[in-house]
């Protein structure tokens, strides 16, 4: 695994066939162009970091190009077989993607997973944290547990796709209580949750 540094020297020798250690910025007239593909909407978490490193790419004179794909749906799991049937050989290809994409291969049972695809550098971090509303009636963690062993039925939650990061620490946390992940009323973003998961970035 790679860290940022390396990451945007490797990106660029990939594209160009080089294998070297340091790329200075006489190389910008005939820097490569690579192509990012991002299982996601435009304006997500997953896109903005594909921008951001076309940004980063640019500005130190790493690449001459970029192209930005966007294929959203199912937490990835819509555009992941098509970047490995489609992209499959090409060098200056990339895909931007997460943890999210983990759980909702399995929730979603997709044919294809990421022991298909190669893990270049990690450039960020996640954070889960529960949110409630001002009224509500949990002030605690243990407000929520209590409840949640009480009736699980009877304490909604959401956060993001099916199989998320969002939703893996809610059956994390029912685990660790004793309540079946199952009988969690989990859903996606839609109706009055009594508790919100959200998901800070951190780069």
């Amino acid at each position: 695994m790679l860290d940022r540094r390396r990451f945007l020297m490797s990106t660029a020798a990939v594209g160009a066939g080089l294998m070297t250690s340091h790329l200075s910025p006489a190389l910008a007239e005939g820097a490569p162009q690579i192509q990012l593909f991002v299982p996601a909407a435009p304006g997500g978490g997953w896109d903005q970091t594909a921008r951001t490193i076309d940004q980063v790419l640019r500005s130190e004179k790493l690449i001459s190009g970029s192209q930005i794909t966007n294929v959203g749906g199912a937490g990835g799991t819509v555009g992941l077989p098509q970047f490995i049937s489609q992209w499959n050989g090409k060098g200056n290809s990339l895909m931007v993607a997460g943890m999210v994409m983990v759980g909702a291969i399995i929730a979603n049972k997709a044919a294809n997973n990421l022991t298909q695809v190669t893990p270049i550098a990690r450039l960020t971090g996640e954070f889960e944290a529960l949110v409630v509303p001002a009224e509500s009636p949990f002030k605690t963690a243990a407000d929520f547990v209590a409840a949640l062993k009480a009736d699980p039925t009877k304490v909604p939650v959401a956060g993001g796709s099916a199989g998320g990061s969002d939703h893996i620490l809610f059956g994390l946390i029912a685990k660790t209580v004793g309540v079946p992940a199952t009988n969690l009323s989990y859903v996606p973003f839609a109706g009055t949750p009594t508790v919100l998961a959200i998901r800070p970035n951190r780069m």
